[in-house]
């Protein structure tokens, strides 16, 4: 893999993310947010948990970071990186200088996700402000819009002090006029080595000479907000499964999954917004702590950073989602995930007056549990109720029948058995019958759930709930 090849791999995997909204600013990146140090070797990679950090302090919400070596470099060959203490340090090792495919590079990324694009024409120019260089060290910034063309510029021989890399001398080969610098998509910067020697840089911001403005919102042409929610599992892993629902406001979507861990059920929630056919859910939450019932307390509730989840779609049916757990004991599992009631993509979506009753669910003085409501195609509705027993985490899920105002869930199913990412068996898991769900909406934006158990260590209860994104009912 050449230098300026290894510069395509940030701009690859910058690709696959997207996250939060962007402000006016003209520092892209003050290097404040830790990230490594990371060592890899000819061909190896970091992997992408330790890649990504989700931070206001840079462009776009987030950065996504690489080392690289060329597979074909000699072993012994070493790429290190290391942000931290307000600067980002890249140094290149090779066991001799023989070996012109001694090429190694350090790279950062910057997304504006499913918020409004990235607009450089108030500025000119890329800056670095470089501390310190040893040897021959380059660096590269690549431009995408997001009509996917790229623009690609180099400042050769780098050396301490003020660099600039000018929009005008970057070229594009994707476009004879180069991007639409009003609307850009994603930036990716990276040091690379030249001539196969080893070398090390050290540089304290990443900015422009001017304003990096707000853009519009560019939402995606093929698939579309309004036919992507609903409930998604996977026919060879039943059992498990996900709840994606689009709140009233019509452009957070908010994302619950149930699965195991050694038997026993846990849930993860997250927010996120569509842009291009993914959905990052940075900061997905799981708790503990609560209980049941009458004995559930909020203060109880404690909360931790499960990781992030990325939820890329092929179609309006058909999902891959990408688990990336921060937690010890959680492996990092992809999931092929299909809609449980499939629908006509291009259609537009489910429709019917009941639309509006989809969302997420619950009670101020409860947090920390709650509901997922969904509405699938022909009228079939999904509810998920997330809670709690002695401390642990609890889900139902069950299908209802309406009628009027009142949604009856009669076969809510409490589940048990299995396990979590490779080592789960649909055949471990065991359904058991809870009771039922009765839900009678006053509007579209709160409902009163009126619990009825079988088991016994679950009392009856009342809940009134209402929806954490509310909307206008028509």
């Amino acid at each position: 893999m050449k230098s300026h090849a290894l510069l395509f791999r940030f701009v690859f995997l910058l690709s696959l993310l997207g996250f939060v909204s962007t402000v006016p600013a003209d520092v892209i990146d003050p290097f404040s947010a830790s990230q490594g140090p990371f060592t890899v070797g000819p061909g190896e990679e970091i992997s992408e948990q330790e890649a990504v950090i989700f931070t206001p302090s840079v462009l776009g919400g987030f950065r996504v970071v690489a080392p690289a070596v060329d597979e074909d470099a000699e072993a012994g060959s070493k790429a290190k990186l290391e942000i931290d203490d307000g600067v980002f340090h890249c140094e290149v090792e090779f066991p001799s200088d023989n070996n012109t495919l001694n090429n190694g590079a350090c790279g950062g990324g910057y997304d504006r996700g499913d918020g409004p694009v990235f607009d450089l024409t108030g500025s000119t120019a890329f800056r670095f402000n470089v501390q310190s260089v040893v040897g021959k060290m380059s660096i590269g910034v690549t431009l995408v819009d997001t009509n996917e063309d790229i623009s690609l510029g180099f400042i050769q021989d780098v050396t301490p002090g003020v660099v600039s890399i000018p929009f005008n001398q970057m070229f594009s080969p994707t476009s004879p006029t180069g991007v639409d610098l009003a609307s850009i998509d994603n930036i990716a910067m990276a040091v690379l080595n030249q001539e196969g020697k080893e070398g090390s840089i050290t540089i304290d911001e990443f900015s422009t000479d001017g304003t990096i403005g707000v853009g519009p919102v560019v939402l995606p042409d093929d698939i579309f907000p309004e036919e992507i929610p609903g409930t998604y599992y996977n026919f060879e892993r039943d059992g498990e499964g996900c709840q994606l629902t689009r709140e009233r406001d019509e452009v957070t979507f908010i994302l619950t999954c149930y699965f195991y861990n050694q038997g026993e059920q846990f849930w993860v929630i997250g927010v996120g917004g569509l842009n291009g056919g993914q959905i990052i859910f940075g900061n997905l939450t799981i708790t503990s702590g609560a209980d049941y019932g009458n004995n559930f307390k909020a203060s109880d509730v404690v909360r931790e950073n499960f990781g992030a989840a990325f939820m890329n779609w092929s179609d309006c049916n058909n999902a891959e989602l990408e688990l990336v757990p921060v937690l010890p004991g959680f492996e990092q599992i992809t999931l092929a995930l299909t809609r449980v009631v499939p629908t006509t993509c291009g259609g537009g979506g489910v429709v019917g007056d009941a639309l509006s009753w989809m969302g997420a669910y619950f009670d101020a003085q409860r947090d920390g549990e709650g509901f997922h409501f969904g509405v699938e195609e022909g009228s079939v509705f999904v509810m998920t109720w997330y809670t709690y027993l002695n401390g642990k985490q609890v889900w139902l899920i069950g299908t209802g029948t309406r009628d009027g105002m009142r949604v009856v869930f009669d076969n809510m199913v409490i589940t048990s058995g299995a396990d979590f990412g490779s080592a789960f068996n649909p055949a471990d898991v065991v359904r058991q019958t809870f009771g039922s769900i009765i839900v009678d909406f006053t509007d579209c934006n709160h409902f009163t759930a009126t619990v009825n158990s079988v088991l016994p260590e679950f009392h009856n209860l009342i809940l009134d709930v209402e929806k954490i994104v509310p909307g206008v009912c028509q």
